[in-house]
């Protein structure tokens, strides 16, 4: 007997998870979107994994909204990594079709979500994606065990 192929991921139920529901305290969105898995988002419109994305502002500095996010991703199995100093990413070995990150923008370019707020001058991206699909590595075109 085939095995099924598993239900793919929606960006609601992304929404719905604890590591959504909780933004760092007295931010402000700015800018939203999603996608469900198999739609295509990113640059080039390839990354099949569902995806939640917000931008957000605060008076805050980055290093509270980073050990937030640490705290709140640790308490919840997450193991954070640093890509650049702006930019940290979120896996969980069990479940590598999981990816969580958390990017300082405040050197954004006119134009893009939420760039400058003199109130507010930190912007920050929260990222998360997911993929049910053997191989799929969200946000990457590598892939795992494939």
């Amino acid at each position: 007997m085939a095995e099924e192929a598993p239900t793919p991921t929606s960006a609601d139920s992304l929404r719905a998870r604890d590591e959504w529901q909780h933004a760092f305290p007295g931010s402000t969105v700015v800018w939203e979107e999603t996608a469900d898995e198999g739609v295509g988002h990113g640059f080039d419109g390839i990354d099949p994994s569902a995806m939640t994305r917000a931008f957000f502002r605060t008076s805050r500095p980055w290093a509270e909204v980073l050990a937030w996010y640490e705290n709140l991703l640790g308490a919840n199995g997450w193991f954070g990594v640093r890509v650049r100093s702006n930019w940290w990413r979120w896996r969980r070995p069990e479940l590598p079709g999981e990816r969580f990150d958390l990017i300082n923008r405040s050197h954004i370019l006119e134009g893009w979500p939420g760039a400058l707020d003199p109130d507010e001058p930190l912007a920050f991206e929260v990222l998360f994606r997911v993929s049910t699909q053997p191989g799929v590595i969200p946000g990457e075109s590598a892939t795992f065990g494939a």
